[in-house]
């Protein structure tokens, strides 16, 4: 789930935008996002706008109080993550099982 902290070094904004990616059909309130990542709420709360109003996630009110947020998957820079990470976890795939085949 750390995938794009691990390459471009940690921020909550790309902690946020990875769990989406990693979770793309979820819809996920603020509790839950910040439970998942080990966060405070509050700095959580400071990441979502921008990730809104880059139209990488989409909101979505439940009730009168609750919103929910889920990844857009219709942004083209949404598409092209998920193929960069999808394309970064079949290259540790391939790089595990030729380290694993050189030491036998």
């Amino acid at each position: 789930m750390e995938q794009l902290d691990a390459l471009f070094g940690p921020s909550k904004y790309l902690a946020v935008l990875d769990l989406f990616l990693q979770n793309p059909e979820e819809f996920m309130n603020l509790r839950e996002i910040a439970r998942r990542l080990n966060k405070n709420p509050g700095s959580v709360t400071q990441v979502l706008p921008i990730l809104v109003n880059r139209n990488y996630i989409s909101i979505t009110r439940i009730g009168t109080k609750v919103v929910a947020y889920k990844l857009n998957k219709d942004n083209k820079i949404v598409n092209l993550l998920q193929k960069l990470l999808q394309n970064l976890e079949e290259e540790a795939k391939t790089s595990r099982k030729e380290s694993g085949s050189t030491h036998k």
